[in-house]
């Protein structure tokens, strides 16, 4: 896992997304009590949120999943200014 700004994490994951390669991104708090985990299933993408709020949205394209990821970091990681993101 390497920490990076909050900010940074949705510039990360576009780049991997362009790459083409098959995606699995988890997003995590310092006490990693709150996640937030991206995996991609052909040509859509699903998004899992586990923490403060349970959330799951499924057959998402590229831009429509930056922007749900987005929204959804402004609620799970609201105060924090890094957070930690491995791809696998």
């Amino acid at each position: 896992m390497q920490l990076i700004t909050r900010n940074n994490a949705s510039v990360m994951i576009q780049k991997r997304m362009k790459t083409g390669k098959r995606l699995h991104v988890i997003l995590t708090t310092w006490k990693r009590d709150r996640k937030i985990e991206i995996t991609q299933n052909g040509g859509n993408y699903q998004l899992n949120e586990n923490g403060f709020k349970h959330f799951q949205a499924s057959k998402l394209n590229q831009q429509k999943c930056i922007s749900v990821l987005k929204e959804r970091m402004n609620i799970e990681f609201p105060r924090s200014h890094q957070i930690y993101i491995a791809f696998k």
